[in-house]
C-alpha cells in the first residue's frame, strides 16, 4: 500500500511541474513555428493598453482618450483625433503591459518643446512627454530575449471637424455657362441631374449622372414658349415650368413641352408628384395643384403666405409625422411685404412653422433652402450624433443687400440660429440670390494600407459622404454667377471610427 501511494504522489508532482509549460505552450504557440517558446512570444512585449493621464489644463477627460495598439505594425495612436489646438507638448502617459518587462524606454526626437532625449517608463512616472515630433517606445521582455519598438502618435485635428468647408479648389464652372446665358436652373430628375441655360433666344439642355463630374452632355431645346427658367421643377416622372405669362407647361424628357391648360402666379414646389402653386384671380390668390386630386378645391391663401419669391420647396421625413413635410422660406405676400416666415405643408394644408413674432431669420426673398446635416454633442466624452438640419443661404434683404450668412434650424424650421465661424460661407464666395443647392453622395474608400485596426473586428473602410452642390445664382446686379461650389461638413468626410 505504501509503495502505491508513493508512486501516485510522484506522478502528481511530475504532472504539476509540467502543467505550466503545457499551458503556456498551448496558449502562446505560433501556428507557423513548432519550436515556439514563451521567451520569444510577442506577448512578452505586448502593450495591453496605452493612455494619457488626466490633465484638465490640456483637455477635459484627457485620460479617457482611446488609443489603438497595433502590434503587427508597431503603432499606437488615437483614431479619434483630439480637438484643433490641443497642446500635446507636455503629456503624461500610462501603460498596461500584458507581462512584466525588463524595460520600456521612450525616444523623443524633433519635438518643438522637448530636446531629443530618452526616458525610461516606470509605473510611477510623472515626466511629461512632447508628442509633436517622433516618439518611439522600445520594450524589452523580462528575459531580454525579445525587443519591440512602437511608434506613438497623438493625433490632433488640423481643421475643426464640426465645420462646413467650401474649398476654393473644388469650385467648378456652371454647366453650359457662357457670357450670353441670362438664366440658369438645375434640378434632380430621376437618376440624372438636368440643367437649363437660357440666353433669351436659345435654351440649352445639359445632363449629368453626377453633379460634380465636371462634364455635362449638352444639347439644344426648342421651346414653344418664352420660359421663366427659375420656375423649372421636377417630379419623379415629369418636368414643369411657367412661361412669362404664367401658363404651366410640362415635359417627360425636357425636350417636348405641352401646355397644362392652367395659369399660375408662381410655383411652390413638388409634393409627392403633385406640383403645388399659387393661382392668381380677380379676387385674390389661391392654392392650386397639378394634377388636381379628385377632391381638391382651390382655397384662398393664408394671410402672410408668400405668393412669390419664396425659396424652392424642400420635402423631408419627420419621425413625428405620418406624412412627408414640405417647407418654404421667405418671399413676398400678396401685399408685397417681404417675409421672414417659414411655411410647412403636410399633404393637406399649409401652416406657418416659425415664430410669428420674428425670430432670427431675416426677411428675405429668393433664398436658398436645403436639408443637410450637423452633429450635436452627446453627454460624455467626445461623443457626437448626426442630426438632420435645415440651412438657409443667400437671398435679397429688405435694404437691397444680399444675405451673406447661413441660418440653421435643428427642429424642422421652428427656430433658427445664425451659423458661427465654423458654419458659414467662405469669404471668397460671392454673395448671391436664386442659387440651387443639391445634396449628393460620394463614396469614399479609406486607405486600407494605412488603416490600423479599430475598436471593432471589421472597421468601415467605405462610406457615403453627402456633399452640397451650390449652383449659380445671381449677384446684386442680377448677373448670373458662373460657379458651382461644393461644400461638406468635415466630420462626414472623415473615416468613420466604427
Amino acid at each position: 500500500m505504501t509503495n502505491k501511494i508513493t508512486w501516485y504522489l510522484m506522478l502528481v508532482a511530475v504532472a504539476l511541474i509540467a502543467l505550466p509549460a503545457l499551458v503556456s505552450c498551448n496558449k502562446d504557440k505560433d501556428k507557423d513555428d513548432d519550436t515556439f517558446t514563451y521567451s520569444t512570444s510577442r506577448q512578452t512585449t505586448l502593450i495591453k493598453a496605452f493612455g494619457l493621464q488626466a490633465d484638465a489644463d490640456v483637455l477635459s477627460s484627457l485620460d479617457s482618450v482611446h488609443f489603438t495598439v497595433d502590434y503587427d505594425r508597431g503603432l499606437i495612436y488615437n483614431a479619434d483625433s483630439l480637438p484643433v489646438g490641443t497642446d500635446i507638448t507636455g503629456l503624461k502617459v500610462k501603460i498596461d503591459f500584458l507581462n512584466t518587462v525588463s524595460s520600456a524606454i521612450f525616444s523623443i526626437t524633433g519635438a518643438t518643446e522637448q530636446s531629443d532625449t530618452t526616458i525610461e517608463y516606470t509605473a510611477s512616472m510623472t515626466t511629461e512627454l512632447d508628442f509633436t515630433g517622433t516618439t518611439k517606445l522600445t520594450v524589452t521582455s523580462a528575459d531580454q530575449q525579445r525587443i519591440k519598438v512602437y511608434d506613438i502618435k497623438v493625433l490632433v485635428h488640423k481643421i475643426n471637424p464640426d465645420s462646413l468647408e467650401w474649398p476654393q479648389s473644388w469650385r467648378r464652372d456652371l454647366p453650359g455657362y457662357a457670357t450670353d446665358v441670362m438664366e440658369h436652373k438645375v434640378v434632380k430628375f430621376g437618376d440624372a441631374y438636368l440643367a437649363m441655360a437660357y440666353t433669351g433666344a436659345e435654351c440649352r439642355l445639359l445632363t449629368a449622372t453626377d453633379p460634380g463630374q465636371g462634364t455635362w452632355e449638352q444639347g439644344a431645346v426648342s421651346l414653344p414658349f418664352t420660359p421663366q427658367i427659375s420656375t423649372l421643377h421636377a417630379a419623379d416622372n415629369a418636368l414643369f415650368m411657367l412661361d412669362v405669362d404664367g401658363v404651366l407647361y410640362t415635359s417627360l424628357d425636357a425636350i417636348e413641352w405641352t401646355s397644362c391648360g392652367v395659369q399660375w402666379h408662381s410655383i411652390l414646389g413638388v409634393y409627392e408628384n403633385r406640383l403645388l402653386g399659387v393661382m392668381g384671380g380677380s379676387d385674390g390668390y389661391y392654392h392650386d395643384e397639378y394634377p388636381r386630386s379628385d377632391d381638391f378645391v382651390p382655397s384662398a391663401i393664408e394671410k402672410g403666405f408668400p405668393v412669390t419669391g419664396a425659396s424652392d420647396m424642400i420635402q423631408t421625413e419627420a419621425s413625428w409625422a405620418v406624412a412627408p413635410q414640405a417647407m418654404i422660406a421667405g418671399g413676398r405676400d400678396a401685399n408685397g411685404t417681404l417675409l421672414n416666415s417659414v411655411w410647412g405643408y403636410d399633404g393637406t394644408c399649409w401652416g406657418r412653422i416659425n415664430s410669428t413674432t420674428g425670430g432670427s431669420l431675416p426677411a428675405v426673398t429668393d433664398a436658398t433652402l436645403f436639408s443637410y446635416f450637423t452633429y450635436r454633442k452627446l453627454p460624455g466624452v467626445r461623443r457626437y450624433a448626426l442630426q438632420v438640419s435645415w440651412y438657409l443661404m443667400g437671398g435679397k434683404l429688405a435694404n437691397g443687400d444680399l444675405n451673406d450668412k447661413i441660418y440653421l434650424s435643428n427642429n424642422q424650421g421652428i427656430s433658427w440660429t445664425v451659423g458661427d465661424s465654423t458654419v458659414s460661407k467662405a469669404s471668397y464666395m460671392p454673395e448671391f440670390y436664386g442659387a440651387q443647392a443639391l445634396v449628393s453622395n460620394i463614396t469614399h474608400t479609406a486607405d486600407v494600407i494605412g488603416l490600423a485596426p479599430r475598436r471593432v473586428s471589421s472597421p468601415m473602410i467605405t462610406w457615403d459622404c453627402p456633399y452640397i452642390y451650390l449652383f449659380g445664382g445671381y449677384n446684386a446686379q442680377g448677373e448670373l454667377l458662373p460657379n458651382v461650389w461644393r461644400g461638406v461638413y468635415i466630420r462626414l468626410s472623415n473615416t468613420p471610427l466604427y
